[in-house]
């Protein structure tokens, strides 16, 4: 459920409540009854609707965390001959390389092996099995 329906339900139970105020004093204990049954089921429906809106807001919450972590951690690699180099504070390299084509095909990060008998000397990245020649 969404807000949306919480809201209409809220709005049903405060109808129903405002007939409850406004019953004749002759209407039988039936009535009564059945009328306090809708309001409950009223109540609970809009529980339930506000319990599903928190719980998307949080996932909501996490994704944009996630996504905000995502955008600031693409800024710190440097891009030399299709390797990636992640960056430490001080703006140096930081272990081995990553495939940048896996980047930007996967958005996933496959670290390259440095593998010297590799024609010329390169890394080689076992997800794509391209070679990144090093000169």
């Amino acid at each position: 459920m969404d807000i949306m329906t919480g809201l209409s339900a809220i709005s049903q139970t405060l109808d129903i409540t405002k007939e409850l105020r406004q019953i004749d004093r002759e209407l039988d204990k039936a009535e009564l009854k059945l009328r306090l049954a809708d309001l409950v089921d009223g109540l609970l429906e809009a529980k339930e609707a506000l319990q599903d809106a928190k719980e998307r807001e949080r996932e909501l919450r996490q994704e944009i965390l996630e996504l905000k972590e995502a955008l600031a951690d693409r800024g710190r690699f440097e891009d030399e001959r299709g390797l990636l180099y992640r960056l430490d504070n001080e703006g140096r390299r930081d272990g081995e390389p990553y495939c940048n084509l896996c980047y930007v095909r996967e958005d996933k990060l496959y670290r390259c092996i440095f593998d010297r008998y590799v024609a010329g000397a390169g890394y080689y990245c076992k997800n794509c099995r391209e070679v990144h020649y090093v000169k």
